[in-house]
């Protein structure tokens, strides 16, 4: 079994962490009541409950944490037991891991159900890259236009927010972490980013 290097652990802890902030910011504006904020750029009320993006997340991490590399059998397996239907996966994902959990094979599963091969990321995955370059400096900046954009918000804003986080020199806001639901616990994560 190979093992994360400590600045490996150290990027991929603070990836985690903005992964989890952005999307659960993004996530905030699917709530009707919080779309004045997003027009003024006032912070949503907490809490700011964490999506499947994040739930799904934490199993890479947990993965990586105990082999050292990606074991496709046991991400499967986690995404399975620690799904939790509430966190707003749609309803294909939702399907297969129950499927998976109640004994199915992963790889029979996605070939029937479909892996996402008719999903088009043309203009996700640009977008928020393009982002994530613009704004790499500035998370908030980087949320703010991210969130603005529209679309899969909780998505688009935690593929932003992890990318960003990742880097060193990245302080992830104080006043927006204390509105973050924590990470569950059986992710290994620690709640704070160690920079």
């Amino acid at each position: 079994m190979a093992v994360m290097s400590a600045h490996l652990s150290a990027r991929s802890t603070a990836s985690l962490l903005g992964l989890a902030l952005g999307g659960s910011f993004g996530s905030q504006f699917f709530v009707p009541a919080n779309q004045h904020a997003l027009s003024s750029r006032l912070l949503p009320p907490g809490p700011w409950q964490w999506t499947d993006d994040t739930e799904m997340a934490c199993s890479i991490y947990r993965v990586l944490a105990d082999h050292g590399a990606i074991d496709q059998d046991e991400l499967a397996a986690s995404f399975a037991a620690r799904h939790d239907f509430d966190r707003g996966y749609g309803p294909a994902t939702n399907r297969m891991l129950r499927l998976v959990r109640e004994g199915g094979d992963w790889r029979t599963l996605s070939a029937m159900l479909g892996n996402g091969r008719q999903v088009a990321a043309h203009d996700t995955v640009p977008f928020t890259l393009w982002v994530a370059a613009r704004e790499r400096r500035d998370f908030e900046t980087a949320m703010w236009t991210t969130a603005a954009a529209g679309g899969d918000v909780d998505t688009t804003c935690a593929i932003v927010g992890g990318i960003i986080a990742a880097a060193e020199s990245t302080q992830l806001p104080p006043q927006w972490r204390e509105r973050c639901e924590p990470l569950p616990d059986w992710s290994g994560a620690p709640h704070e980013s160690t920079h």
